[in-house]
């Protein structure tokens, strides 16, 4: 209860300060002020990894739009980046907000020459560079910027924030930007009711159950079925808003559970630190926003969860299903005021429709063994030797905290665990032969897992659950091999990533957020280099590399350091020249290296 009451004060002087601060008005739409604005993202949009931090305003898929200063101020900082915010602008305004457009294409003429002399000066694309008060201030509506899809855009368009004095990202749209219209009450597509208790069923059975909303004549929203349960139960929901000039699916503004009118759960979101923001992975359901992309809230607190925009009731937001009857309300809000509600029943129920099946299923920290055998034993690793019998038709459910089971038996049958390794945060490490992993101040909670290591594959589970911090991982070959120095790490997945890592005799040190399956693989290959034109005027080139990835661009003209921009999702560099009216002329030398030192060169003569 103590972090709870903690976080309801947190909650409760974030929203006065939110609700009666945001000046309405001070800030004009950075791209067609006065113009009706579509948007393909908004505040607290659920993304991987974290809340959506400001407003994307779309450009009708082109670059190169003006972007004005939201409010009189001064550029106080300037960064490219190659992915992130990639050319990003902030400035700074007199009431203590600063604002930030990112993606830019470019910075306007000023403002580029002054990068562009930083970045020579210190012989380095990639820079972050604070500025003074007095050196470049600006006008409300005065063009600082051309929109682009620099970084980690997936598409040209504007990414605009408002941020306050401590760094924390506000909702752009709680500042009454007029040319943002919204009529539109948010979409409930789906809900989900999970088991949280031993003793819990939904309908009968354990797990976690999917139900599907019917939309009424009045705009609300009812279950077409009766639903029974008993035990503890979370919800979850699958809800988004829409805009009627945009036809992109964005987040929602405030979530509210009530039970027998009684509040159990509320989420609002008007203003976000950075410092937690991977706590997003666990407000959300993460094995399904990665396996689904499907972005299902929580309408409880995980207790690892450190945001402080929750209000929950003492069981931070799970229901207790102890009553003969619960009449359950959901209400979903956006930023506009707009508004939607589920409306549903439980009847408590505690009787079980279960099949016995001779199967063994992890959900979360429960086994679930389903078997009509009166006598199931457990003997976990410590030893510990536990009779659970069948106490609820043909299933019984163990609380994997109680021990992590080494043998599973059914009677006199064996059975085989559907995970192989528990990593808790009181023992946060795993020790094997082949493997020593250290996930000390990586977890949000214990971890139940399937490993595999050998000398061609390292499995570590799948990416089902999420870390939020690096894990630091060694795997020792058996057999020996030759030029460890091309030999690294790389995450399998939809599209291989890189990893890298440290051999030390046969064994290599690495470090990865993500759990799921490794291998070490060979680069001999050095990267591509295609030359696109290159004369007096314009050096640019296409260049990619088949698996390590990119790691250094170098460019020189008789001898002397070159500037080269870099788009790495289409591979293009281009020379930015120190000075605008000056030639290229003499002696052309491009080297690429990839991630394995492999190095492709370029020379020619202008």
């Amino acid at each position: 209860m103590k972090k709870l009451i903690a976080g309801i004060l947190l909650f409760t002087n974030f929203y006065g300060y939110a609700q009666g601060s945001f000046p309405k008005g001070y800030f004009i739409m950075p791209i067609n002020p006065g113009q009706v604005t579509s948007l393909s993202g908004c505040f607290g949009d659920i993304r991987i990894n974290h809340f959506h931090s400001g407003l994307d305003i779309r450009t009708g898929g082109q670059e190169g739009k003006r972007v004005v200063a939201a409010a009189d101020g001064y550029v106080s900082r300037i960064r490219v980046q190659n992915g992130g915010y990639g050319n990003v602008l902030y400035i700074t305004h007199p009431n203590g907000y600063t604002t930030v457009y990112a993606h830019l294409r470019d910075f306007r003429d000023d403002l580029s020459e002054f990068l562009t002399q930083k970045q020579y000066e210190s012989k380095v694309w990639e820079i972050d560079v604070p500025l003074e008060a007095g050196k470049f201030p600006v006008k409300q509506g005065e063009l600082v910027a051309f929109s682009g899809n620099t970084g980690g855009s997936g598409g040209p368009h504007l990414h605009f924030e408002i941020r306050d004095e401590k760094e924390n990202a506000l909702d752009p749209q709680q500042f009454g930007f007029k040319e943002i219209r919204d009529l539109t009450p948010p979409v409930i597509e789906l809900i989900s009711l999970k088991c949280m208790s031993a003793d819990a069923r939904i309908n009968g059975k354990f797990g976690t159950f999917d139900f599907k909303p019917v939309r009424r004549a009045n705009g609300t929203y009812a279950l077409p079925q009766n639903l029974r349960a008993t035990g503890t139960i979370g919800m979850e929901v699958l809800t988004y808003d829409k805009a009627g000039n945009s036809p992109f699916r964005q987040g929602v503004h405030k979530i509210e559970l009530f039970m027998n009118d009684e509040l159990q759960y509320r989420f609002k979101l008007d203003q976000m630190a950075f410092h937690n923001k991977l706590d997003m992975n666990i407000h959300v359901n993460y094995e399904r926003l990665i396996g689904k992309g499907q972005k299902i809230h929580k309408c409880y607190v995980e207790e690892a969860n450190s945001f402080d925009f929750y209000e929950s009731n003492d069981h931070w937001g799970l229901l207790k299903i102890d009553k003969p009857n619960h009449q359950v309300k959901l209400k979903v809000s956006d930023s506009h005021g707009n508004k939607t509600q589920l409306d549903f029943s439980i009847q408590r129920d505690p009787s079980s429709s279960e099949v016995a099946s001779e199967t063994l299923n992890v959900f979360g920290r429960f086994l679930k063994i389903n078997t009509s055998n009166p006598n199931v034993k457990i003997i976990t690793y410590s030893g510990k030797e536990i009779n659970l019998g069948t106490t609820d038709g043909n299933v019984v459910v163990y609380d994997l905290k109680e021990g992590f089971p080494e043998q599973v038996f059914l009677g006199d049958k064996k059975m085989s665990m559907p995970v192989n390794t528990a990593i808790t945060l009181q023992n946060p490490r795993i020790n094997l032969p082949q493997l020593k992993a250290d996930f000390t101040g990586t977890l949000y909670d214990d971890a139940y897992i399937n490993t595999e290591v050998n000398d061609e594959v390292l499995i570590l589970h799948d990416d089902s659950i999420p870390l939020k911090g690096e894990a630091r991982v060694a795997w020792t070959k058996t057999k020996g091999f030759n030029f460890p120095e091309k030999l690294k790490v790389y995450l399998e997945g939809s599209k291989r990533k890189f990893i890298g890592g440290e051999w030390s005799d046969k064994t290599i040190r690495f470090k990865t957020r993500e759990f799921g399956t490794y291998r070490t693989l060979y680069d001999f290959d050095p990267p591509t280099i295609t030359p696109r034109v290159v004369n007096e005027n314009q050096l640019r080139f296409t260049i990619s590399d088949k698996l390590s990835g990119i790691a250094k661009i170098e460019c020189y003209v008789n001898g002397e350091w070159v500037l080269m921009d870099y788009e790495y999702k289409t591979g293009a560099i281009w020379a930015r020249k120190k000075d605008p009216q000056q030639t290229f002329s003499g002696d052309v030398v491009l080297k690429i290296t990839d991630n394995c030192n492999n190095t492709q060169s370029y020379e020619t003569k202008i």
